[in-house]
């Protein structure tokens, strides 16, 4: 199928015929409370099961599904697939072990994560990390989409959009795999036209079925991360922003990314308007690392990268990433990697 920019919120808004069958037992579970039993013994239970509708009141027992990987992405070549949510789908709790990315388009839409309630707003994007147990509920005329993505996919393509080894990329790795509880990642886009043009291009494109969909859908996706990372890095919550009490923390690693040579934990947490007890707790329940060991991690890394990629001196190098003493430098290098920084450059610029 084929829409144009201009015809998908039309597309979007228009109700499907799962839409209005779910939107009639709802409007007449809430208004009509005292015939509600006997319209549901009038139902056709076929047209139930043949459209595989969910109907909580007919079943016998809860219903807890965990969907896997292979048996949604059987038969199915592409490695994304992208779907409307349909609205006044009675709520139901699951979880899976792909990644889920909820889009919402328009109007607000409730959420439970863990147990958790959270309200998402217009331009939110909500991406839901494996094995975390999660329901959606939309009972007015807002509207949101999902887009499915195997694991191996989202991470090749979501981590490709960073540095693989900057802060900001082993916050988010901390938050989206580490098992702590009610993971889950907010992008707050707000009504920001590059994001939903970006959007509108992954789902119709998704929707062409044309040659080389595939490879058009991951590009795309890399895309959307990228503009999310350069746009809206500092516009993030996650389960670990949300229980320290802050929305900072990405900010907090994009300033150490540039400022990792000098910066000291007292300046730092002064800068942020914190003391430096209660700083240095909110960055070790953030990103499960100590200051220190970001800072070295920030270091060494762009050690890594002078040594690959430039013939500067040992000396030179350290006095690029902050380390006073070369000899400190050498010891605290093969301590870590097992080489010294000689061998190092020798292995990887004789590549």
């Amino acid at each position: 199928m084929q829409i144009s920019k201009s015809d998908f919120h039309r597309y979007l808004s228009e109700y499907t015929e799962d839409e209005l069958f779910y939107k009639k037992i709802y409007l007449l579970k809430k208004e009509h409370p005292e015939t509600f039993s006997e319209y549901l013994r009038s139902l056709d239970q076929d047209y139930i099961r043949s459209r595989r509708l969910f109907v909580p009141e007919l079943r016998q027992e809860p219903w807890f599904p965990y969907m896997g990987e292979n048996d949604l992405f059987e038969n199915i070549p592409e490695n994304i697939i992208i779907s409307k949510h349909y609205r006044y789908t009675p709520e139901f709790t699951h979880k899976h072990d792909f990644f889920e990315i909820l889009c919402v388009y328009e109007g607000t839409v409730s959420n439970q994560i863990q147990g958790i309630h959270h309200t998402l707003h217009s331009g939110d994007i909500c991406i839901i990390p494996p094995n975390t147990q999660h329901s959606l509920g939309i009972f007015d005329d807002s509207l949101a989409f999902n887009i499915i993505v195997r694991s191996s996919t989202f991470q090749s393509t979501f981590f490709q959009s960073l540095a693989a080894d900057s802060a900001l990329a082993k916050f988010f790795s901390h938050v989206l795999y580490q098992k702590t509880e009610g993971n889950f990642l907010i992008f707050h886009t707000g009504d920001d036209p590059r994001i939903r043009s970006t959007l509108e291009e992954l789902y119709m494109e998704y929707m062409l079925h044309a040659r080389y969909r595939a490879a058009f859908l991951n590009a795309q996706l890399m895309m959307l991360w990228a503009e999310l990372l350069r746009y809206h890095e500092n516009d993030i919550e996650s389960i670990l922003t949300s229980t320290s009490g802050s929305s900072t923390i990405p900010e907090i690693l994009n300033y150490l990314s540039q400022n990792y040579r000098t910066a000291t934990l007292h300046d730092t947490a002064a800068h942020f308007g914190y003391s430096t007890s209660h700083f240095s707790t909110l960055i070790k329940e953030g990103t499960g690392r100590t200051f220190l060991t970001i800072i070295k991690e920030l270091k060494l890394s762009q050690a890594n990268r002078a040594l690959r990629e430039t013939t500067l001196s040992i000396s030179s190098i350290c006095e690029l990433t902050g380390y006073e003493n070369p000899e400190h430098f050498m010891r605290l290098f093969k301590k870590t990697y097992g080489v010294t920084p000689g061998e190092y450059r020798r292995k990887h610029q004789g590549k």
